[in-house]
This record gives structure tokens, sequence and C-alpha cells, in this order.
């Protein structure tokens, strides 16, 4: 009994230790986490000072490139601490339905149900970093927590667009997966709580992966267009104009904010748009003027 009770203590002492989220599938452990400290804002764009257009994007790539780099189940943890609900660090909160998950209820592949979370690539990882040695691949600024029935059923590979269908159920069952979401064969329309968010982190990785570190990062020019991707699994993503409309009508919110700290105490780099949201319309004012006739943006 003795012993019994002691392997029972150790492997309780184990699955709260810091940097481990284990589950029930298996046990998945992160002792690579740096705390990076959170930068003054100031002090970090201070150089992007009257910059606009291309030369603006490519001083922002050359502030955010050098961070560190994770590995695909190292990302578990990162993710469940960005994403953890504050007022319970023991749960996390689904990207798209805010639903709250344990953080050992997770997506291990061999789970029967769909009522778990997986790691989401906001940016498809199909679409120019499929393999996990690709650094995009486990970039934590674009990976969130997502319920992974809305992951698989709804959100997929589409391209981010405004129309299609409201498809609330799972096939399995007759759980409702996604309240506001819609989505046809190639798009995907997400609530309107999330669409800012989602424009400013696709905006970072077409800003982040410029191709021009592909020696080490092994990831290849990411460019937002105003054409369909879901065919294709060229580095592109769209649609640029859809998302630039979402990020003048959805301000930066308190989610974000915290968001970006808990990334950047991760990997060492934060997103510049949520920082400063005026970058956007600086950078691609010139392709869509008219989308930013009536686009008042607040800056932090």
């Amino acid at each position: 009994m003795i012993h019994s009770t002691t392997a029972l203590l150790l492997l309780i002492i184990s699955s709260i230790a810091v940097g481990r989220v284990s589950c029930q599938c298996d046990d998945v452990t992160c002792s690579a986490y740096e705390n990076y400290s959170v930068t003054n804002q100031d002090e970090y764009y201070f150089s992007t000072s009257d910059l606009e257009g291309v030369k603006l994007k490519a001083k922002l790539n050359s502030i955010i490139s050098n961070h560190k780099r994770y590995s695909y189940k190292c990302v578990w943890t990162a993710v469940a601490d960005a994403d953890a609900d504050p007022e319970d660090p023991d749960k996390v909160i689904g990207f798209y339905t805010r639903n709250k998950f344990d953080t050992t209820n997770r997506d291990c592949a061999n789970n029967k149900g769909n009522d778990v979370w997986n790691r989401e690539h906001m940016w498809a990882k199909s679409h120019g970093f499929p393999n996990e040695n690709q650094h995009a691949n486990t970039d934590i600024h674009h990976l969130v927590a997502a319920d992974k029935s809305v992951n698989v059923i709804a959100r997929g590979s589409r391209d981010f667009k405004v129309g299609g269908e409201k498809k609330m159920y799972a096939k399995d069952n007759d759980k409702i997966i996604c309240q506001d979401c819609r989505f046809d064969g190639g798009n995907f329309e997400p609530p309107d709580f999330v669409k800012g968010q989602i424009a400013r982190i696709m905006f970072y990785m077409d800003t982040r992966y410029e191709g021009n570190d592909f020696k080490r990062t092994k990831t290849p020019n990411l460019k937002l267009v105003n054409s369909s991707t879901s065919s294709s699994r060229a580095a592109e993503f769209g649609y640029l104009s859809e998302l630039l409309k979402w990020h003048c009508k959805f301000p930066v919110t308190e989610r974000e904010c915290r968001r970006n700290n808990i990334v950047q105490k991760w990997q060492g780099n934060r997103n510049p748009f949520i920082d400063r949201p005026d970058f956007v319309k600086k950078i691609w004012i010139s392709a869509h003027p008219i989308i930013f006739e009536d686009c008042e943006i607040k800056v932090n």
C-alpha cells in the first residue's frame, strides 16, 4: 500500500510540474521554455518611425524574425498557456466557440469523439509548411486552441471570406459545433468575435515569413492574396481584402493583447499588428485604398 501511495503522489506531482501538459493518451513535457521578458513597445518599434509600405514591412520582418522555435509536441504546452481561461488556468478556451476544455482533454489522434481541443494552424500548414522542421509550422502566434470538431469539419484549410452556409452540426451527432460559423466548398467565415484577431494573425504570418531566411527556417515566402487557394498547396492564403475589412471593423481586444504577451514570453517576438494596428494601413493602403476610407484604427 505504501509503495502504491508513493507512486500515486509522484504521478500527481509530475502532472502539475511547470512546463507540462499531461493528458489521457500520452505525456507532453516542455523543458525548453525560455520565459522571455515582455518588451517595451516604444523601444521594440522605435526603428519603424516614418516608414510605410514595403519599407515598413521589411523593417517589421527584421524585428520579429529571430525568435525561438519549439517542437510541435512542446507547442501543446505553449498553446495551453496562451489560450488558458484567465479564471481557471487548468482550462483552455476554444477559439471559435469559447467552449472550455480541461487542458488534459486534448486531441491525441486516438480520441473516439470530437469533444476535445487541438492545435489549429490559422495559416493552414498545407499552404507552405507541411513539415514540422519548417519554422512556421510551430510558430505559436498562429497556433490556437480550437474545438476539434470545428477545426476538422468546418475550418479545414479553407480561405477566410464572408458567406457560405451556416452549418452548425457535426456529422456524427447533433452537437452544435459553432453557432456562428459559415462555410462552403472553399471558404470559411468565422464568428465576428474572432474576425479581427484572425486578420492580425494572418498579417503577422505574411510579414514574418518573407522567404529571406529560408535556409534557416525552411519556410517560403507566405503571401496573402485576393483569390481562392483552397485547392492549392502554394504558400498563399485568401482573402487579403476580406481580412483588411475585418481588421478595420473589429478592433484589437484585451484577449489578443494578453495572448501577445504570453507568446512573447515563449518565443521572444511579438505580433506588431496587435500592438500597432495602424501598421496595417501603412503597409496595405496603396493596394486597397477604398477599404481604408472609412477605417478608423485605434492605436494602442
